[in-house]
């Protein structure tokens, strides 16, 4: 009888949609993290249940043509970067298709997938974790996401953050690991930098020493400090700029989009500018625009100059202020920015176009019950959890048809799954 802590020998015949290997050993389905459909291994069981189990390779036994050796697939946030691009992509349009047919009873081939086949250094944003040691040094968690790892470089952070990362431990600073607690990075194109310290309270040991090498570092834009008020929270409710300002800019399209160390943008610009295209390519010319869950408002934006009106919705308070900003700084009348609950507020509107971009738990009940009974002819979904997206396509197909689907290769090396779906009115 298998039991925890046995070691077996088992050939993975599958990765699943978090991208582990599927053992099957006893009547038992076994996941396990790092290994490649039909790679052979010694697995010791670290959890069972009645039918499942988890486990962690002992010894590599058969290796896949397929495996990619990598010093950052230790960490959890780079969990498929021992499996080849192409792999990648592949292995992402085929748990797309099986997800929409096993949740959503929709079975549609999908036929292509985007991306831009930049697979590292394409994060504009990046949160490092800070050790329990007495001089600051950052780490990410590793596959369990239990014990962090000490990093001065990170494969999928771009150029500029990896910059500041070894500038960073290659000056020991003397900080309370117990106050300072992370710190996030945000950059853009033109290789500015944000830096955020994350702290549970305003003062701290090495504040000051570290405040003032963190000036000394190139294209700085500013230097902020937050609040950690929630220990299930990376970020707070406040912010305090301690040098420059809390904004970096970011070009879409023909304009800057305005960014603060609390609001909403998309991590990979490039790849999500081309998903925006598609969009715009794909709606008419003077059509009215709801952008819903709109973020500070980037897809609304991109949409304005062919749209005849563009209303954001959007319920987080950092982002509706900076989609305000940039509307005020082009003058952007036919642009309308609310803020309220996209599933309250979608009964007060209509439009000919909506876009959903909505948070990884997909769409509220309310919300879709309410777009069945209006006029959209169009709707761009926008997703980040292909599960939460095949539940609501169930419930959108009741009124709309499915023209595309589309997997987005937003982040390579990893498990994460963004796809955009076009629906038109039946």
């Amino acid at each position: 009888m298998l039991t925890v802590g046995n070691v077996i020998r088992g050939v993975a015949v599958d990765l699943d949609y978090q991208g582990q290997g599927v053992v099957r050993h006893d009547n038992y389905v076994i996941f396990v993290k790092g290994l490649i459909d039909g790679e052979e291994a010694e697995i010791k069981i670290t959890k069972l249940n009645k039918n499942f189990g988890q486990g962690v390779v002992l010894k590599l036994t058969k290796k896949s043509k397929h495996r990619i050796n990598h010093k950052d697939e230790v960490l959890g946030s780079c969990d498929m970067i021992h499996v080849d691009p192409i792999k990648q992509l592949e292995w992402q349009v085929r748990i797309t298709e099986e997800t929409m047919k096993k949740i959503g009873k929709i079975d549609f081939k999908i036929e292509h997938i985007l991306s831009n086949n930049i697979t590292s250094n394409y994060r504009n944003k990046n949160v490092f974790h800070v050790m329990d040691e007495p001089f600051l040094k950052l780490g990410l968690y590793d596959l369990s996401g239990r014990n962090l790892i000490a990093v001065d470089s990170f494969v999928l952070a771009d150029d500029k953050t990896n910059e500041v990362l070894k500038y960073i431990s290659e000056n020991s600073v003397l900080i309370d690991p117990n106050k300072l607690k992370h710190i996030a990075f945000r950059t853009n194109l033109k290789k500015e930098i944000l830096i955020t310290l994350i702290a549970t309270e305003d003062h701290f040991l090495g504040k000051g020493e570290l405040l003032t090498k963190l000036k000394k570092i190139p294209n700085v834009v500013g230097i902020t400090l937050n609040i950690k008020d929630n220990p299930k929270s990376i970020l707070g409710k406040v912010s305090k700029v301690l040098f420059g300002e809390n904004l970096i800019t970011e070009p879409i399209g023909s304009m800057e989009m305005l960014v603060s160390d609390r609001s909403f943008f998309q991590v990979n610009l490039p790849v999500i500018q081309m998903a925006y295209q598609m969009i715009k390519e794909k709606i008419e010319k003077n059509q009215y625009i709801i952008d819903a869950y709109s973020g500070n408002g980037s897809i609304g934006f991109y949409l304005s100059d062919t749209a005849s009106k563009v209303v954001m919705v959007e319920s987080n308070i950092e982002s509706v202020e900076m989609a305000r900003l940039i509307k005020d700084k082009y003058n952007l009348e036919k642009v309308e920015v609310i803020d309220a609950k996209a599933e309250e507020i979608i009964k007060l509107l209509d439009a000919d176009v909506l876009i959903v971009d909505p948070p990884r738990n997909g769409l509220m009940p309310e919300f879709i019950e309410t777009v069945l009974t209006k006029s959209f002819k169009q709707i761009f979904y926008l997703s980040c959890d292909a599960k939460t997206l095949a539940r609501d396509l169930a419930e959108l197909t009741k009124a709309f048809d499915i023209e595309d689907i589309i997997p987005i290769k937003m982040f390579y090396h990893t498990s994460e799954l963004e796809t955009l779906v076009i629906l038109k009115k039946k």
